[in-house]
């Protein structure tokens, strides 16, 4: 898979969310054309789901509700990543 159509995978699953464009780019910018992508991809998305699934525990233990619904919205758009690059 080339870069631009690596991209234009990603901008398909992040659609017009916010946070889904922002991990578009980032995984974009890290992109290797040596076929390791989806492997370095992968990871980049784990280490974000581990990130996000830390601070919506942190925010449902301190009563901060809505701070938690947030996080579980990127979680699920880290999911939609992940099932992309399967």
């Amino acid at each position: 898979m080339t870069k631009a159509e690596f991209e234009a995978k990603l901008a398909a699953v992040a659609g017009d969310c916010a946070y889904g464009k922002e991990i578009a780019a980032d995984l974009v910018e890290h992109f290797d054309e040596t076929g390791k992508y989806a492997q370095t991809a992968k990871d980049r998305l784990d280490d974000r789901l581990g990130t996000l699934k830390g601070w919506e525990k942190k925010h449902e233990a301190e009563g901060e509700y809505a701070k938690a619904s947030d996080e579980a919205k990127k979680i699920s758009c880290v999911y939609k990543f992940l099932d992309a690059l399967k």
